[in-house]
């Protein structure tokens, strides 16, 4: 005949056994999903890194000159073409009638 304090004695040690092998298990899943989270984000990084690289090369002034000269025909401001406040014409709009 088999005593309930013996099955209790070599159970329990198998079933934390069991237990402890599945977290185990689970951690090293979830430490690998880590690694990737981590890797993931590193290369977004690196990618934001080179945007903004790019964002400061095509938003340099002298540069973006040259393409408004050459292709929109823009010119530097001349003092005659500043309009000061009380010198604007008042235009008629459908609202203000």
């Amino acid at each position: 005949m088999v005593r309930p304090a013996l099955i209790l004695w070599i159970g329990l040690p198998a079933i934390m056994t069991i237990a402890l092998l599945l977290v185990s298990y689970e951690v090293k899943q979830l430490e690998n999903q880590l690694v990737n989270i981590e890797s993931q984000r590193m290369a977004q990084q690196e990618e934001i890194h080179v945007l903004h690289a790019e964002w400061s090369y095509l938003n340099e002034p002298k540069r973006l000159a040259i393409r408004a000269e050459n292709y929109l025909s823009l010119r530097p401001i001349s003092p005659e073409q500043i309009i000061v406040g009380p010198d604007v014409p008042l235009i008629k709009s459908a609202f203000n009638e």
